[in-house]
């Protein structure tokens, strides 16, 4: 294998690597080709979506509020933008760059929240996570009908 910036040979190693993604996180025992001559290296990640979504559990598992870095790698694993980040918890984008840029702790709750999009990793099928966007200010009575059958309980809204 050539290195790509001078084209002097490349040499595999093992070798415990700091993820770039995640400041705080290494990798063990991963594969380096490193070129002898200048010093270029290229990593070998398998199966990155494993290993972000490994993290991302880590994450929210931790008992700290978030950290700057870690709302940028958990919005990412995500998939969306600050503005989607901030859509989806009703706050505004300038707010989700102060968290990410640490000039604004997030707070416990928005903290919550987010570590909970994460765990849940996709919308579910009866509670879509865009649905947070449109949560009213104005209280409204619960009304609900609940019908057993083979397959459990199945709500419906009910009529006044």
């Amino acid at each position: 294998m050539k290195c790509l910036v001078c084209g002097g040979a490349m040499k595999t190693t093992v070798e415990n690597y700091k993820y770039q993604s995640l400041p705080g996180v290494t990798l063990v025992n991963v594969r380096v080709d490193r070129c002898s001559a200048c010093g270029e290296s290229e990593v070998e990640i398998p199966r990155i979506e494993d290993l972000n979504k490994a993290v991302a559990l880590a994450v929210i598992s931790k008992h700290g509020r978030l950290n700057s870095a870690e709302i940028r790698f958990l919005r990412k694993s995500l998939g969306w933008s600050g503005a989607d980040l901030a859509r989806h918890m009703g706050a505004e984008p300038d707010t989700v760059s102060r968290w990410e840029n640490n000039k604004q702790r997030i707070g416990p709750h928005t903290d919550r929240l987010l570590r909970l999009m994460v765990a849940v990793g996709q919308p579910v099928e009866s509670y879509q996570l865009d649905s947070l966007e449109h949560i009213s200010d104005k209280p409204e009575k619960l009304r609900l009908a609940l019908h057993a059958d083979a397959s459990g309980w199945t709500a419906e809204s009910a009529a006044a």
